[in-house]
Protein backbone atom coordinates (compact mmCIF):
# COMPACT_ATOMS: atom_id res chain seq x y z
CA UNK A 1 0.00 0.00 0.00
CA UNK A 2 2.81 2.44 0.86
CA UNK A 3 4.53 1.78 -2.46
CA UNK A 4 1.30 2.46 -4.34
CA UNK A 5 0.74 5.78 -2.57
CA UNK A 6 4.32 6.89 -3.23
CA UNK A 7 3.91 6.09 -6.90
CA UNK A 8 0.78 8.25 -7.08
CA UNK A 9 2.48 11.20 -5.36
CA UNK A 10 5.45 11.06 -7.72
CA UNK A 11 3.16 10.87 -10.72
CA UNK A 12 1.10 13.87 -9.72
CA UNK A 13 3.76 16.23 -8.38
CA UNK A 14 7.18 15.36 -9.86
CA UNK A 15 8.34 17.44 -12.86
CA UNK A 16 8.80 14.18 -14.74
CA UNK A 17 7.72 10.82 -13.31
CA UNK A 18 10.61 8.51 -12.53
CA UNK A 19 10.71 5.66 -15.03
CA UNK A 20 8.03 7.26 -17.18
CA UNK A 21 7.46 6.43 -20.81
CA UNK A 22 7.85 9.81 -22.56
CA UNK A 23 6.20 10.28 -25.95
CA UNK A 24 8.69 12.34 -27.96
CA UNK A 25 6.52 12.70 -31.08
CA UNK A 26 2.86 12.86 -32.07
CA UNK A 27 1.32 9.48 -31.29
CA UNK A 28 -1.90 7.59 -32.06
CA UNK A 29 -3.25 4.89 -29.73
CA UNK A 30 -5.81 2.41 -31.01
CA UNK A 31 -7.15 -0.93 -29.85
CA UNK A 32 -6.29 -2.40 -26.44
CA UNK A 33 -3.07 -1.12 -24.87
CA UNK A 34 -1.71 -1.74 -21.37
CA UNK A 35 0.95 0.20 -19.46
CA UNK A 36 2.74 -0.68 -16.24
CA UNK A 37 4.74 2.56 -16.13
CA UNK A 38 3.59 6.21 -16.10
CA UNK A 39 3.14 7.79 -19.53
CA UNK A 40 4.08 11.44 -20.11
CA UNK A 41 3.00 13.58 -23.07
CA UNK A 42 5.32 16.61 -23.02
CA UNK A 43 4.59 20.08 -24.35
CA UNK A 44 4.50 20.22 -28.14
CA UNK A 45 3.37 16.60 -28.53
CA UNK A 46 -0.16 15.45 -29.44
CA UNK A 47 -1.64 12.14 -28.29
CA UNK A 48 -4.67 10.88 -30.22
CA UNK A 49 -6.74 8.01 -28.84
CA UNK A 50 -8.97 6.41 -31.45
CA UNK A 51 -12.65 5.58 -30.80
CA UNK A 52 -13.17 2.11 -29.36
CA UNK A 53 -9.71 1.96 -27.80
CA UNK A 54 -9.26 0.60 -24.28
CA UNK A 55 -6.23 1.93 -22.42
CA UNK A 56 -5.27 0.15 -19.18
CA UNK A 57 -2.79 1.20 -16.51
CA UNK A 58 -1.23 -1.00 -13.84
CA UNK A 59 -0.13 1.16 -10.88
CA UNK A 60 0.53 4.04 -13.28
CA UNK A 61 -1.29 6.79 -15.15
CA UNK A 62 -1.17 9.36 -17.94
CA UNK A 63 0.13 12.94 -17.62
CA UNK A 64 -0.46 15.32 -20.53
CA UNK A 65 1.43 18.60 -20.84
CA UNK A 66 1.00 18.86 -24.60
CA UNK A 67 -2.32 17.99 -26.24
CA UNK A 68 -4.72 15.06 -26.03
CA UNK A 69 -7.58 14.22 -28.39
CA UNK A 70 -9.59 11.20 -27.25
CA UNK A 71 -13.08 10.25 -28.39
CA UNK A 72 -15.19 7.29 -27.24
CA UNK A 73 -12.26 5.51 -25.62
CA UNK A 74 -12.07 3.75 -22.27
CA UNK A 75 -9.43 4.36 -19.59
CA UNK A 76 -9.20 1.98 -16.64
CA UNK A 77 -6.70 -0.01 -14.63
CA UNK A 78 -5.59 -1.47 -11.34
CA UNK A 79 -4.41 0.87 -8.57
CA UNK A 80 -3.91 3.53 -11.21
CA UNK A 81 -3.69 7.27 -10.61
CA UNK A 82 -5.83 8.55 -13.50
CA UNK A 83 -5.41 11.19 -16.20
CA UNK A 84 -3.59 14.44 -15.34
CA UNK A 85 -3.99 17.34 -17.77
CA UNK A 86 -1.40 19.91 -16.80
CA UNK A 87 -1.72 23.35 -18.37
CA UNK A 88 -3.28 22.04 -21.58
CA UNK A 89 -5.26 24.35 -23.84
CA UNK A 90 -8.76 24.46 -25.26
CA UNK A 91 -7.53 22.33 -28.18
CA UNK A 92 -7.34 19.32 -25.84
CA UNK A 93 -10.52 17.25 -25.82
CA UNK A 94 -11.86 14.20 -24.01
CA UNK A 95 -15.25 13.36 -25.52
CA UNK A 96 -17.52 10.39 -24.91
CA UNK A 97 -14.85 8.51 -22.95
CA UNK A 98 -15.35 6.22 -19.96
CA UNK A 99 -12.92 6.59 -17.04
CA UNK A 100 -13.08 4.26 -14.05
CA UNK A 101 -11.19 2.76 -11.14
CA UNK A 102 -8.65 5.57 -10.62
CA UNK A 103 -7.55 7.57 -7.60
CA UNK A 104 -8.70 10.65 -9.54
CA UNK A 105 -10.37 10.01 -12.88
CA UNK A 106 -9.35 13.32 -14.47
CA UNK A 107 -7.28 15.99 -12.73
CA UNK A 108 -6.95 19.32 -14.55
CA UNK A 109 -4.20 21.61 -13.29
CA UNK A 110 -4.74 25.07 -14.79
CA UNK A 111 -5.39 25.12 -18.53
CA UNK A 112 -8.71 24.99 -20.37
CA UNK A 113 -9.40 21.52 -21.84
CA UNK A 114 -12.85 20.40 -22.91
CA UNK A 115 -14.38 17.43 -21.10
CA UNK A 116 -17.54 16.47 -22.98
CA UNK A 117 -19.94 13.59 -22.46
CA UNK A 118 -17.63 11.60 -20.20
CA UNK A 119 -18.77 8.73 -17.99
CA UNK A 120 -16.65 8.99 -14.84
CA UNK A 121 -17.56 6.20 -12.43
CA UNK A 122 -16.14 4.22 -9.53
CA UNK A 123 -13.09 6.39 -8.94
CA UNK A 124 -12.08 7.90 -5.61
CA UNK A 125 -12.50 11.42 -7.04
CA UNK A 126 -14.25 11.70 -10.37
CA UNK A 127 -12.99 14.99 -11.85
CA UNK A 128 -10.77 17.48 -9.99
CA UNK A 129 -10.21 21.02 -11.32
CA UNK A 130 -7.43 22.95 -9.55
CA UNK A 131 -4.96 25.84 -9.87
CA UNK A 132 -7.29 28.26 -11.63
CA UNK A 133 -8.37 25.68 -14.17
CA UNK A 134 -10.73 27.09 -16.80
CA UNK A 135 -11.86 23.74 -18.18
CA UNK A 136 -15.30 23.20 -19.66
CA UNK A 137 -17.16 20.18 -18.29
CA UNK A 138 -20.37 19.47 -20.18
CA UNK A 139 -22.80 16.60 -20.54
CA UNK A 140 -20.80 14.30 -18.26
CA UNK A 141 -22.07 11.59 -15.93
CA UNK A 142 -20.32 11.33 -12.56
CA UNK A 143 -21.54 8.41 -10.49
CA UNK A 144 -20.45 6.16 -7.63
CA UNK A 145 -17.11 7.90 -7.08
CA UNK A 146 -16.25 7.05 -3.49
CA UNK A 147 -15.37 10.54 -2.26
CA UNK A 148 -16.72 13.19 -4.61
CA UNK A 149 -17.96 13.34 -8.18
CA UNK A 150 -16.53 16.75 -9.10
CA UNK A 151 -14.12 18.95 -7.13
CA UNK A 152 -13.36 22.59 -7.99
CA UNK A 153 -10.81 24.32 -5.79
CA UNK A 154 -8.01 26.86 -5.53
CA UNK A 155 -9.46 29.49 -7.83
CA UNK A 156 -10.91 27.23 -10.53
CA UNK A 157 -13.07 29.20 -12.99
CA UNK A 158 -14.36 26.25 -14.98
CA UNK A 159 -17.77 25.99 -16.60
CA UNK A 160 -19.88 23.00 -15.52
CA UNK A 161 -23.10 22.49 -17.48
CA UNK A 162 -25.67 19.77 -18.15
CA UNK A 163 -23.96 17.08 -16.08
CA UNK A 164 -25.55 14.23 -14.13
CA UNK A 165 -24.41 13.37 -10.60
CA UNK A 166 -25.60 10.24 -8.83
CA UNK A 167 -24.68 8.26 -5.72
CA UNK A 168 -21.19 9.64 -5.16
CA UNK A 169 -19.70 8.93 -1.74
CA UNK A 170 -19.69 12.20 0.23
CA UNK A 171 -20.51 14.94 -2.26
CA UNK A 172 -21.85 15.15 -5.77
CA UNK A 173 -19.92 18.37 -6.44
CA UNK A 174 -17.72 20.37 -4.06
CA UNK A 175 -16.72 23.99 -4.81
CA UNK A 176 -13.95 25.30 -2.55
CA UNK A 177 -12.55 28.84 -2.80
CA UNK A 178 -13.50 28.97 -6.46
CA UNK A 179 -15.88 30.84 -8.72
CA UNK A 180 -16.90 28.77 -11.75
CA UNK A 181 -17.86 31.02 -14.64
CA UNK A 182 -21.02 28.96 -15.10
CA UNK A 183 -22.62 26.20 -13.05
CA UNK A 184 -25.98 25.48 -14.62
CA UNK A 185 -28.33 22.81 -15.91
CA UNK A 186 -26.81 20.05 -13.77
CA UNK A 187 -28.85 17.27 -12.17
CA UNK A 188 -28.17 15.64 -8.81
CA UNK A 189 -29.83 12.67 -7.18
CA UNK A 190 -29.13 10.07 -4.49
CA UNK A 191 -26.29 12.12 -2.97
CA UNK A 192 -25.46 12.65 0.71
CA UNK A 193 -24.70 16.29 -0.09
CA UNK A 194 -25.48 17.05 -3.70
CA UNK A 195 -23.66 20.40 -3.96
CA UNK A 196 -21.26 21.78 -1.36
CA UNK A 197 -20.01 25.39 -1.47
CA UNK A 198 -17.42 26.10 1.19
CA UNK A 199 -15.19 28.89 2.51
CA UNK A 200 -14.86 32.60 1.94
CA UNK A 201 -14.19 33.40 -1.72
CA UNK A 202 -16.70 30.85 -2.98
CA UNK A 203 -19.29 33.21 -4.42
CA UNK A 204 -20.39 31.90 -7.84
CA UNK A 205 -23.82 32.09 -9.42
CA UNK A 206 -25.47 28.66 -9.16
CA UNK A 207 -28.39 28.72 -11.57
CA UNK A 208 -30.90 26.37 -13.13
CA UNK A 209 -29.81 23.11 -11.52
CA UNK A 210 -32.08 20.29 -10.38
CA UNK A 211 -31.39 18.64 -7.02
CA UNK A 212 -33.84 15.94 -5.95
CA UNK A 213 -33.91 12.80 -3.83
CA UNK A 214 -30.75 13.73 -1.90
CA UNK A 215 -30.12 13.85 1.82
CA UNK A 216 -29.08 17.52 1.43
CA UNK A 217 -29.57 19.42 -1.81
CA UNK A 218 -27.21 22.39 -1.36
CA UNK A 219 -24.97 23.04 1.65
CA UNK A 220 -23.26 26.43 2.04
CA UNK A 221 -20.53 26.56 4.69
CA UNK A 222 -17.79 28.74 6.24
CA UNK A 223 -18.50 32.21 4.90
CA UNK A 224 -19.28 31.15 1.33
CA UNK A 225 -21.63 33.66 -0.31
CA UNK A 226 -22.97 32.24 -3.57
CA UNK A 227 -26.00 33.44 -5.49
CA UNK A 228 -28.56 30.64 -5.85
CA UNK A 229 -30.95 31.49 -8.68
CA UNK A 230 -33.66 29.48 -10.41
CA UNK A 231 -32.72 26.07 -9.03
CA UNK A 232 -35.22 23.26 -8.47
CA UNK A 233 -34.43 21.91 -5.00
CA UNK A 234 -37.23 19.45 -4.34
CA UNK A 235 -37.82 16.12 -2.65
CA UNK A 236 -34.73 16.11 -0.42
CA UNK A 237 -34.45 15.63 3.32
CA UNK A 238 -32.98 19.17 3.55
CA UNK A 239 -33.27 21.42 0.53
CA UNK A 240 -30.79 24.19 1.44
CA UNK A 241 -28.50 24.07 4.49
CA UNK A 242 -26.81 27.36 5.46
CA UNK A 243 -24.12 26.50 8.00
CA UNK A 244 -21.28 28.26 9.83
CA UNK A 245 -21.34 31.86 8.67
CA UNK A 246 -22.78 31.40 5.21
CA UNK A 247 -24.74 34.25 3.62
CA UNK A 248 -26.08 33.08 0.26
CA UNK A 249 -28.43 35.21 -1.82
CA UNK A 250 -31.35 32.87 -2.57
CA UNK A 251 -33.66 34.16 -5.30
CA UNK A 252 -36.32 32.63 -7.52
CA UNK A 253 -35.73 29.00 -6.56
CA UNK A 254 -38.27 26.21 -6.31
CA UNK A 255 -37.66 24.68 -2.86
CA UNK A 256 -40.59 22.30 -2.51
CA UNK A 257 -41.57 18.97 -0.99
CA UNK A 258 -38.50 18.63 1.23
CA UNK A 259 -38.67 17.52 4.85
CA UNK A 260 -36.97 20.84 5.67
CA UNK A 261 -36.91 23.46 2.95
CA UNK A 262 -34.19 25.74 4.37
CA UNK A 263 -32.11 24.99 7.48
CA UNK A 264 -30.06 27.86 8.97
CA UNK A 265 -27.42 27.28 11.66
CA UNK A 266 -24.47 28.92 13.42
CA UNK A 267 -24.37 32.61 12.52
CA UNK A 268 -25.63 32.28 8.95
CA UNK A 269 -27.74 35.08 7.50
CA UNK A 270 -29.06 34.20 4.04
CA UNK A 271 -31.40 36.52 2.16
CA UNK A 272 -34.37 34.69 0.62
CA UNK A 273 -36.47 36.45 -2.04
CA UNK A 274 -39.20 35.31 -4.45
CA UNK A 275 -38.71 31.61 -3.76
CA UNK A 276 -41.42 28.95 -3.92
CA UNK A 277 -41.31 27.32 -0.47
CA UNK A 278 -44.61 25.46 -0.68
CA UNK A 279 -45.18 21.85 0.27
CA UNK A 280 -42.25 21.35 2.63
CA UNK A 281 -42.91 19.52 5.87
CA UNK A 282 -41.15 22.47 7.55
CA UNK A 283 -40.38 25.40 5.26
CA UNK A 284 -37.68 27.17 7.30
CA UNK A 285 -35.90 26.09 10.46
CA UNK A 286 -33.32 27.84 12.65
CA UNK A 287 -30.94 25.66 14.66
CA UNK A 288 -28.14 26.88 16.98
CA UNK A 289 -28.64 30.28 15.36
CA UNK A 290 -28.18 33.30 17.62
CA UNK A 291 -26.79 36.77 17.05
CA UNK A 292 -26.02 36.91 20.78
CA UNK A 293 -23.82 33.81 20.43
CA UNK A 294 -22.19 35.30 17.32
CA UNK A 295 -21.31 38.54 19.09
CA UNK A 296 -19.88 36.86 22.16
CA UNK A 297 -18.37 33.62 20.90
CA UNK A 298 -18.34 33.61 17.11
CA UNK A 299 -14.83 34.95 16.56
CA UNK A 300 -13.29 32.76 19.29
CA UNK A 301 -15.02 29.66 17.94
CA UNK A 302 -13.70 30.34 14.45
CA UNK A 303 -10.15 30.74 15.76
CA UNK A 304 -10.39 27.28 17.30
CA UNK A 305 -11.52 25.66 14.08
CA UNK A 306 -8.96 23.47 12.41
CA UNK A 307 -6.94 25.44 9.85
CA UNK A 308 -7.79 22.96 7.17
CA UNK A 309 -9.42 23.29 3.80
CA UNK A 310 -11.34 20.85 1.65
CA UNK A 311 -10.68 17.21 2.65
CA UNK A 312 -8.01 18.20 5.17
CA UNK A 313 -5.52 20.02 2.93
CA UNK A 314 -3.85 23.13 4.33
CA UNK A 315 -5.35 26.39 3.03
CA UNK A 316 -3.25 28.72 0.89
CA UNK A 317 -4.09 31.70 3.09
CA UNK A 318 -5.98 32.36 6.26
CA UNK A 319 -9.25 34.30 6.17
CA UNK A 320 -9.52 37.32 8.41
CA UNK A 321 -12.24 37.60 11.02
CA UNK A 322 -13.45 40.73 9.27
CA UNK A 323 -14.07 38.68 6.13
CA UNK A 324 -15.97 36.01 8.05
CA UNK A 325 -17.93 38.24 10.41
CA UNK A 326 -21.69 38.31 9.95
CA UNK A 327 -22.74 41.17 7.69
CA UNK A 328 -26.25 41.15 9.17
CA UNK A 329 -26.25 41.48 12.95
CA UNK A 330 -29.85 42.17 13.97
CA UNK A 331 -30.74 38.57 14.76
CA UNK A 332 -33.28 38.30 11.93
CA UNK A 333 -33.32 35.96 8.95
CA UNK A 334 -34.62 37.94 5.98
CA UNK A 335 -37.24 35.77 4.27
CA UNK A 336 -39.56 38.45 2.93
CA UNK A 337 -41.53 38.22 -0.32
CA UNK A 338 -41.57 34.44 -0.65
CA UNK A 339 -44.43 32.10 -1.54
CA UNK A 340 -45.22 29.67 1.26
CA UNK A 341 -48.18 27.82 -0.29
CA UNK A 342 -51.94 28.38 -0.53
CA UNK A 343 -52.91 27.01 2.87
CA UNK A 344 -49.89 28.67 4.45
CA UNK A 345 -50.80 32.03 2.91
CA UNK A 346 -54.30 31.82 4.35
CA UNK A 347 -52.73 31.06 7.70
CA UNK A 348 -50.41 34.07 7.42
CA UNK A 349 -53.35 36.34 6.67
CA UNK A 350 -55.01 35.11 9.85
CA UNK A 351 -51.90 35.41 12.02
CA UNK A 352 -50.56 38.66 10.60
CA UNK A 353 -46.91 39.76 10.35
CA UNK A 354 -46.26 39.24 14.08
CA UNK A 355 -47.77 35.76 14.25
CA UNK A 356 -46.09 32.40 14.68
CA UNK A 357 -46.72 30.22 11.60
CA UNK A 358 -46.32 26.49 12.15
CA UNK A 359 -44.20 26.00 9.03
CA UNK A 360 -41.38 28.24 10.36
CA UNK A 361 -39.33 27.19 13.39
CA UNK A 362 -37.53 30.08 15.07
CA UNK A 363 -37.28 31.95 18.37
CA UNK A 364 -41.06 32.19 18.57
CA UNK A 365 -41.20 28.40 18.96
CA UNK A 366 -37.99 27.84 20.90
CA UNK A 367 -36.87 30.82 22.94
CA UNK A 368 -33.36 29.52 23.69
CA UNK A 369 -30.94 26.69 23.04
CA UNK A 370 -28.06 25.32 25.11
CA UNK A 371 -24.47 25.57 23.94
CA UNK A 372 -21.28 25.60 25.98
CA UNK A 373 -23.17 25.44 29.26
CA UNK A 374 -25.12 28.62 28.48
CA UNK A 375 -28.54 29.47 27.13
CA UNK A 376 -28.68 31.55 23.96
CA UNK A 377 -31.73 33.22 22.40
CA UNK A 378 -32.70 31.72 19.05
CA UNK A 379 -32.97 34.23 16.20
CA UNK A 380 -36.25 34.97 14.43
CA UNK A 381 -37.44 34.96 10.83
CA UNK A 382 -38.75 38.09 9.12
CA UNK A 383 -41.39 36.67 6.75
CA UNK A 384 -43.69 39.67 6.11
CA UNK A 385 -44.59 40.84 3.58
CA UNK A 386 -45.17 37.57 1.74
CA UNK A 387 -46.20 36.78 -1.81
CA UNK A 388 -49.89 36.14 -2.42
CA UNK A 389 -49.23 34.12 -5.59
CA UNK A 390 -46.46 31.72 -6.61
CA UNK A 391 -43.49 33.39 -8.31
CA UNK A 392 -42.82 32.52 -11.95
CA UNK A 393 -40.13 29.88 -12.10
CA UNK A 394 -37.49 30.16 -14.77
CA UNK A 395 -34.39 28.03 -14.56
CA UNK A 396 -31.14 28.97 -16.25
CA UNK A 397 -31.70 26.03 -18.57
CA UNK A 398 -34.80 27.73 -19.92
CA UNK A 399 -37.44 25.75 -18.03
CA UNK A 400 -40.60 27.75 -17.45
CA UNK A 401 -43.65 26.78 -15.48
Amino acid sequence: MVRVLLAVVLLVFAPLPAGALVLDRDTVWRGEISFSEPVDVPAGVTLRVEPGSHIRFERAGLTVRGRILAREAEFSGTAWSGLVLRGVGIDSLLAGCRISGAATGVRVESGAPRLEGLVVENNRIGIELVRQSDATVSGCRLARNSRVGLMLKDGATAGVVDCDFEANGRFGAYIYKSKPRRFAGNRFRAEKVALMLSHYGTDPVIAGNCLSDNDTGIKVDRAARPQLVGNDISGNRVGLYCYRRSDPQVTGNRIRANEIGVLVAYSSYPVLRDNDLAGNRLALKLEFQSIAWERQKGAAARQQESARSAFGARPHRSVSENERRASVREGLIDARNNWWGEEETRRLRTLGPDGNPEFIHDGRDQATFEEGGQSWPLDRVLFAPWRSTPPPFKSDAGDKS
